[in-house]
């Protein structure tokens, strides 16, 4: 809903507002738990053997180079899922 209500309040101003939200993304942290790193709750550990990738974080920077690019001009107001296919 923040999105939305400041892609509304910004939108005079020609400010686009948008979000992204993230699927799983292998970070150090989520390497170090695959190698016995971090210990997480039973349920974290499932969603790592439910999802059949893990994005780079370079696949979530390319989703938001595109939402701060001209291509994107018409976007506002959206949360772009950004997770291959799982949700």
């Amino acid at each position: 809903m923040v999105t939305r209500v400041l892609a509304k309040e910004l939108r005079p101003t020609h400010i686009r507002v948008n979000a992204i939200n993230p699927g799983m993304v292998e970070t150090e942290g989520f390497k170090g738990r695959r190698h016995g790193g971090i210990r997480l709750p039973q349920a974290s550990r499932g969603a790592d053997s439910r999802s059949a990738a893990s994005a780079s974080p370079r696949d979530i920077a390319t989703a938001a180079v595109f939402l701060a690019s001209a291509d994107s001009a018409w976007i506002t107001g959206e949360t772009l899922l950004v997770s291959g296919g799982m949700r």
